[in-house]
């Protein structure tokens, strides 16, 4: 279908304050935006509500020239800007999650579905690239203002923020540009062309559309589309994308877990630190899930995480049969059950006992035994995009305390 696309180099304007944000040393200057005109090869029109995926590519990239800017095959019309290469994101796995949280939320009432593992090639997705852009005069570019999301799939680029709200707002500013979205003069707004330490999102108001980081007023670009929420030369950015994308897809796919460690029916000598970790298989993984630790009927823990790794110190000896829930945040539930034994100090396990080779002895550590009082603990584990967790575990043989 050859459509009329009116289309800019879209360069994110997204200015730091200096001394309002972490990520202070990025760039901050912008070229003004050139309006393109459509070469006639473009794909149908997306239909309006129809919801869509993000891809956030922290892992770098390639850039292949000569095919447009489709994001299946990391394509883009700027790819002399960046030498063809993008580098990694630098940051902690830990950062990376956030990030993605942080997205996640902005788009929250959105068809948006926010991922970090690149989607299969039959899925319409849009790419953000994430990282190193080299030695760059801004903080992030996408190839085009897209009006109505005409060609879907694009590619564009964000510099590698570690701050979870100037990362989100970079991604998201980068690829509403590719789907039709300008810059309005609203600090609130995440169109805005200037990175604030206000919570930018986008706002069910009509804002003037400007055309650089001077704040120059314009009649905008994509009025087609503007106009159905505000006079011409404004934007509401809410109505937009939901007009694009419609409301929130459900997730309606249930995780699964599996328990790793410890092993099922394996005897442990006090002391013992043991780790409480398992596998958690998800379509939209990672997220955040809620994790609850029943001993019984009784609900023993409750904390949120995107993993499941804690250790279980010193647990007071007797058997165990712990039963893990997890519940993702559409609701949807995955549960598995370990049971364990723990030895008094001194005693030698059965021969034939599968001792768990996580085991690890605490100088200085609590004496496990009978009496309750003695108390017990969960600790997190350090582990690769692992927040720790120093909570209490309320095991039905401890007294109930927080550490």
């Amino acid at each position: 279908m050859n459509a009329s696309l009116v289309s800019a180099l879209a360069i994110a304007q997204l200015l730091v304050v200096p001394g309002e944000d972490p990520d202070a040393a990025l760039p901050s200057a912008t070229p003004p935006l050139p309006v393109l005109q459509a070469d006639g090869e473009r794909a149908a029109a997306r239909a309006p509500g129809t919801p869509t995926t993000l891809f956030i590519n922290f892992d770098g990239a390639v850039l292949r020239k000569g095919c447009g800017n489709d994001a299946r095959r990391d394509c883009s019309t700027l790819a002399d800007l960046f030498d063809g290469y993008i580098g990694p994101f630098t940051g902690t796995d830990a950062q990376r999650f956030s990030i993605l949280d942080a997205t996640r939320r902005d788009v929250a009432e959105f068809g948006v579905r926010v991922v970090l593992d690149r989607p299969p090639d039959d899925v319409d997705y849009s790419m953000v690239l994430y990282g190193d852009l080299g030695d760059q005069s801004f903080a992030g570019i996408a190839p085009y203002i897209d009006c109505g999301d005409i060609r879907p799939g694009d590619t564009s680029f964000s510099q590698g923020y570690v701050s979870p709200l100037g990362g989100a707002t970079i991604v998201l500013q980068e690829a509403a540009h590719t789907w039709g979205l300008e810059h309005v003069d609203s600090k609130a707004d995440t169109l805005n062309p200037f990175k604030t330490s206000l919570n930018q999102s986008f706002t069910d108001e009509c804002h003037k559309i400007v055309a650089n980081t001077d704040l120059d007023e314009t009649s905008g670009a994509c009025n087609q589309v503007h106009t159905l929420f505000c006079d011409p030369g404004y934007q509401n950015s809410w109505q937009e994308m939901l007009y694009l994308f419609g409301g929130p897809v459900p997730d309606v796919s249930a995780p699964t877990l599996t328990i790793t460690s410890p092993a099922q029916d394996s005897v442990h000598v006090l002391p013992v630190t043991i780790p409480l970790t398992g596998e958690i298989d998800d379509d939209y993984d990672p997220q955040r899930y809620t994790i609850r630790i029943f001993q019984g009927n009784t609900q023993i823990f409750e904390d949120e995480s995107s993993i499941l790794s804690l250790n279980l110190d010193n647990p007071p000896s007797g058997a165990y049969e712990l039963r893990v829930e997890i519940a993702d945040e559409g609701g949807n539930l995955a549960e598995d059950t370990v049971r364990f034994e723990i030895l008094p100090e001194g005693s030698d396990p059965p021969p034939s006992a599968d001792t768990d080779s996580g085991d690890t002895d605490t100088e200085g550590g609590t004496e496990g035994g009978g009496d309750a009082d003695e108390g017990c603990a969960v600790e997190g584990q350090r582990r690769p995009g692992a927040r720790t967790l120093a909570l209490a575990l309320l095991l039905a043989l401890c007294r109930r305390r927080r550490r």
